[in-house]
C-alpha cells in the first residue's frame, strides 16, 4: 500500500508540474487584432454530420457568420436518416457559400467520419485553408479570423484549440470535465507546439490546416481506418516535419459533446484503445488511473505515514484539477472535487475499450460498428 500511495503522490505532483509549466500555452488565445483584408487565403470549413438534425442548423449559422471575406463551407451528409441533409439546407437560406453534400456509401477500409471529411475536401475545390470542425460545435464571428492570424504568425502548417465544453447536466460536469484533463495532462502543449518533440495533438472538434500540406501528409485517405482521426492527422502532419500549433480557444468555439453517461460512455470507448496507443496500452491506462485515485480511497483505511502520504496525494491531485479546470473548464471548477468518481469511471472506459477492441470489436460510431477501425 505504502509503495502504491507514493506512486500516486509522484504521479500527481508530475501533472501539476507539467501543467504549471503549460500555464504561458493554456492562455486563452488572442483575438484578431484587425479584420482580414479582401485578398485574405480562401477557407473551406468542411463538417461532416450523421443524425445531426437537432444541431446542424445552429453550427451551419455560425460558420457562415464568420468575419472572413473569402469562405465556403461544405456539409457533408453522412447518410443520415433524421433530416440533417434538409436542417442544413435551410440553415444556409441559399447562402452560395454553403455547399451540403449527400454523402456516398462507405468504401472498404473506411470510417464514417474520415470518409466524410474526405469527400468534404474534394466538394471544396482548390482554396488555400481548409476547416475541419464537428456538427456540435458554434463558432463565434471572430473565431475563424482569429485562428488564421495565429496559425500564420506561429509559422504553423495545421493549428488546433481547445474548445469550451458546455456541460448541463450531473453526468457532464462530474465526468467529462475529468477526462478531457487527463488527456490534457497526457498531452503537454508545450510539447505538442514544440517542433523537437514527437508529441502530437489536435482537437477534431477545430483542425485548420494549409492545403497543401493536407495533401503532402495524403489526407484523410492516409488515415481511412483510424478512429482518434485528429490525433493521427496531428502526428502524420508532425513527423512529416511541419509544425503544429495547439492553445486554448474558450472564447471562439463551445461545444457540447454529450448530454448523458451514456454517450459520454461510448462516446469516449469508441476511441479510448486507439488515443492510449492500443488495447493493452489502454489497460495499463486503465491501472494506472486507478492507482491515481487510491489516496482518496485509502483515507479511512490508512494511519500514520501512509496517511500523511495519502493527505498528500489527495491534496496534490486536487491542485493540478483545480488548475486545469481554472483555465479550461471554468464552468465546473467546483467540479474538481469529483476527481476519484470521475476517475473511476474513466478507467471503466479505457477497459471497455480495451476488451472490445481484444474481443475483435471495432468502434461504434452513430449507430455503426466498424471491425475493421483502429
Amino acid at each position: 500500500m505504502t509503495v502504491l500511495l507514493w506512486l500516486a503522490l509522484l504521479s500527481w505532483s508530475l501533472a501539476l508540474l507539467s501543467g504549471l509549466l503549460d500555464l504561458r500555452v493554456m492562455k486563452r488565445m488572442a483575438r484578431a487584432a484587425a479584420p482580414p483584408a479582401s485578398d485574405a487565403p480562401e477557407v473551406a470549413i468542411v463538417v461532416p454530420a450523421r443524425n445531426e438534425a437537432h444541431q446542424i442548423g445552429a453550427c451551419v449559422k455560425s460558420l457562415l457568420a464568420q468575419e472572413w471575406p473569402r469562405l465556403r463551407v461544405v456539409c457533408v451528409d453522412d447518410r443520415s436518416d433524421d433530416g440533417t441533409y434538409e436542417a442544413a439546407l435551410a440553415a444556409g437560406a441559399g447562402d452560395p457559400r454553403l455547399t451540403v453534400v449527400r454523402g456516398r456509401d462507405l468504401p472498404a477500409g473506411w470510417l464514417g467520419k474520415n470518409h466524410g471529411n474526405a469527400q468534404g475536401v474534394q466538394a471544396a475545390g482548390p482554396v488555400d485553408y481548409l476547416l475541419f470542425t464537428d456538427a456540435d460545435t458554434i463558432h463565434q464571428p471572430h473565431a475563424l479570423p482569429s485562428a488564421m492570424a495565429a496559425i500564420r504568425g506561429r509559422d504553423a502548417d495545421l493549428y488546433s484549440i481547445i474548445t469550451h465544453v458546455t456541460v448541463k447536466t450531473f453526468w457532464e460536469r462530474a465526468l467529462l470535465p475529468q477526462i478531457l484533463s487527463a488527456i490534457v495532462g497526457a498531452y503537454p502543449l508545450r510539447m505538442v507546439n514544440d517542433p523537437k518533440s514527437k508529441v502530437a495533438l489536435a482537437n477534431g472538434q477545430y483542425i485548420l490546416i494549409k492545403r497543401a500540406v493536407y495533401e503532402a501528409v495524403g489526407g484523410h485517405a492516409a488515415i481511412r481506418d483510424r478512429v482518434a482521426d485528429d490525433m493521427e492527422l496531428a502526428k502524420l502532419v508532425k513527423s512529416s516535419g511541419h509544425r503544429i500549433w495547439a492553445e486554448n480557444g474558450q472564447r471562439a468555439v463551445a461545444v457540447r459533446m454529450y448530454s448523458s453517461l451514456r454517450e459520454i460512455w461510448w462516446g469516449f470507448v469508441k476511441n479510448a484503445t486507439a488515443g492510449a496507443g492500443g488495447p493493452l496500452m489502454a489497460l495499463g491506462g486503465a491501472m494506472v488511473v486507478i492507482m491515481s485515485a487510491l489516496p482518496f480511497f485509502a483515507l479511512p483505511f490508512v494511519r500514520g505515514q501512509d496517511l500523511t502520504i495519502a493527505l498528500a496525494g489527495c491534496a496534490v491531485a486536487l491542485a493540478q484539477r483545480l488548475l486545469v479546470f481554472a483555465t479550461i473548464f471554468t464552468e465546473a471548477v467546483p467540479w474538481a472535487l469529483a476527481l476519484p468518481f470521475g476517475q473511476v469511471l474513466f478507467a471503466g472506459i479505457l477497459a471497455h475499450s480495451a476488451v472490445r477492441q481484444l474481443a475483435g470489436k471495432g468502434p461504434r460510431w452513430k449507430g455503426r460498428d466498424y471491425p475493421h477501425g483502429r
